[in-house]
């Protein structure tokens, strides 16, 4: 009697899905928090400013609320910076990191963990990745901060999953990337009436930024 084999198949988590899950739920919740704080702080010191009759304090008083303000508005802009790898960016944008990352511990804490977790993707050896995703995840436990703590809680039951990406490295980015063109061309389009020529152009935009026409002679 014929009986069907079982055949193991590993669950494996790429790199592209746990960064962008990362930057969205971890760095992208801890950003907008502490720029809260200094929205908060700035609107505090406004209020200050209504209360008190002496002018030194009032003088001091906006001017660090003017601060305050401008660091809420420069972390709100600070997204991409604080995304993109060491290697993407200016001289200009490294410093503004630097800056940003001295003045907010846990933004600091959540950066430093994000490069670690760039580098346990580049590891080709199980047992080295299985100890280092471990040592990442009781780290994000021990932070202290809500977002972190939450997503390693969330990875301490798919430790198996990541470490397997050292034995299959698949990478599923430049497929992610291609479909959000896609949907970028579907809405540039306001819709289209004509299926043919929505495939036509998709097809164009698939060809690698280096095509030439050939030359006719």
């Amino acid at each position: 009697m014929y009986q069907s084999q079982r055949h193991y198949v590993p669950i494996v988590y790429d790199r592209y899905h746990m960064q962008a899950q990362f930057g969205r739920d971890v760095m992208g919740a801890v950003r907008l928090e502490e720029a809260q704080k200094h929205r908060q702080e700035a609107e505090a010191l406004k209020e200050y400013t209504k209360e008190t009759n002496n002018p030194e304090l009032q003088k001091m008083a906006r001017e660090k609320s003017h601060e305050e303000r401008k660091l809420y508005t420069e972390l709100k802009k600070s997204r991409w910076i604080l995304l993109k790898k060491d290697d993407h960016l200016n001289e200009r944008q490294k410093t503004h990191l630097l800056d940003i990352l001295s003045e907010h511990r846990d933004l600091a804490i959540c950066y430093a963990m994000k490069q670690e977790m760039t580098r346990l993707f580049t590891l080709t050896d199980y047992e080295e990745a299985l100890a280092g995703w471990a040592k990442w995840i009781q780290a994000g436990l021990e932070s202290g901060i809500p977002a972190l703590v939450k997503f390693a809680r969330q990875k301490q039951k798919r430790i198996q999953g990541l470490a397997a990406h050292a034995l299959y490295p698949i990478n599923t980015g430049k497929l992610e990337g291609f479909n959000n063109k896609i949907k970028v061309l579907k809405r540039i389009g306001y819709g289209y009436r004509n299926m043919d020529y929505f495939f036509t152009l998709i097809r164009f935009h698939s060809l690698p930024a280096d095509y030439s026409s050939p030359k006719i002679p």
